[in-house]
C-alpha cells in the first residue's frame, strides 16, 4: 500500500504541535517542584527545633547548677563578712570563677554544640535546594522549542547537572568554613572570658578592700598595671580571633576560586566554547 505524499508533512506538524508547550501543565509542575521542596525544607526545620530543644534543657540545666554553687559560695562568703566584720573575707575568687562558668556555658552552647547543630541541618538544607534546582533546570530545558530543540534539551540538561555538581562542593567548602569558624571562636573566646574573669576578681577584691578602709570605693583600675595587663590579654584575644578569621576568609576564597574556575572550565569543554 502506497501512502499519500501528504502523511509525512501532517506527521511532522503534529509532532510539532506535541512540542509545544502547555503552560498550564507547566505551571502545575513547577507548583508541584515548590510544594515537595517545601515540604522537605520543613522537616529539616523541625528536626532542627527538636534538636535545639534538648541544646535549651542543656543549657537551663548547666546555668542551673552555676546559680545553686554561686548561692553556696555566696551563703559561705556573707557568713565569713559576718564573722570577721571584714569584707575581704568574702571569696571574691570564687565570685569571678561563678562568672567564668556562666560565660562558657554561653560560649559552648553558641560556637560548639550550636554551630554543630546548625551546620549539621544547614547541610541538609542545601541538599534539597540543590536537588530542587536540579528538578527545575530539567523542567525549563523540556521547554526548548525551535530547530535544533533536542540537541539544545540535551546540553540544558548536562550544563545543569554539572553545575549541580560544582555547587555542592561550593556548598561543602562554605559549611567547612563554618565549621573552622566556630572553632576558632570558641577558642579564642575562652581565653576572653577566663580574661575578663580575672579582671572581674581583680577589681572586686579592690574594692571590698576599700570598703574595709572605711573610704569610698575610688579603686581606678586604670592606674593598676595589673589591670592593665589582663586588659591587654583580652584585647588581643579578640584582635587574634579577627585575624585568623580574616585568614580562615581569604584560604577558603582560594579554594572557592579554583572549583568557580574549574566549573567554567567544564562548562567550556562541554558547550564547545
Amino acid at each position: 500500500m502506497r501512502f499519500p505524499k501528504f502523511i509525512p508533512l501532517f506527521l511532522l506538524l503534529a509532532a510539532g504541535g506535541l512540542a509545544q508547550t502547555d503552560p498550564a501543565a507547566l505551571e502545575r509542575q513547577q507548583k508541584d517542584i515548590e510544594r515537595r521542596e517545601s515540604r522537605e525544607l520543613q522537616k529539616v526545620d523541625q528536626a532542627e527545633e527538636q534538636e535545639r530543644i534538648k541544646l535549651r534543657a542543656r543549657e537551663r540545666d548547666e546555668l542551673a547548677k552555676i546559680q545553686r554553687d554561686l548561692a553556696t559560695a555566696t551563703g559561705v562568703s556573707t557568713a565569713a563578712v559576718v564573722a570577721t566584720g571584714k569584707m575581704r573575707a568574702m571569696d571574691t575568687a570564687k565570685l569571678a570563677e561563678s562568672k567564668f562558668a556562666q560565660d562558657e556555658v554561653s560560649n559552648l552552647i553558641q560556637n560548639q554544640l550550636g554551630a554543630e547543630i546548625t551546620t549539621r541541618f544547614n547541610r541538609d538544607r542545601k541538599a534539597v535546594n540543590r536537588k530542587y534546582s536540579l528538578e527545575r533546570a530539567k523542567l525549563e530545558a523540556q521547554q526548548i522549542e525551535g530547530e535544533d530543540a533536542a540537541k539544545q534539551r540535551t546540553l540544558a540538561v548536562k550544563t545543569a547537572e554539572l553545575s549541580a555538581k560544582y555547587q555542592e562542593q561550593l556548598d561543602n567548602l562554605d559549611l567547612e568554613q563554618e565549621t573552622e569558624a566556630a572553632k576558632l571562636r570558641f577558642k579564642h573566646t575562652t581565653k576572653m572570658n577566663a580574661a575578663e574573669r580575672d579582671i572581674t576578681a581583680l577589681t572586686t577584691r579592690h574594692l571590698v578592700e576599700q570598703m574595709d578602709k572605711g573610704a569610698a570605693a575610688v579603686y581606678n583600675p586604670m592606674a593598676d598595671p595589673d589591670f592593665i595587663k589582663l586588659s591587654a590579654v583580652r584585647d588581643a584575644a579578640r584582635g587574634t580571633l579577627e585575624t585568623e578569621l580574616d585568614e580562615l576568609r581569604a584560604k577558603f576564597n582560594v579554594r572557592r576560586t579554583d572549583i568557580n574556575n574549574a566549573l567554567e572550565d567544564e562548562k567550556a569543554a562541554l558547550t564547545g566554547s
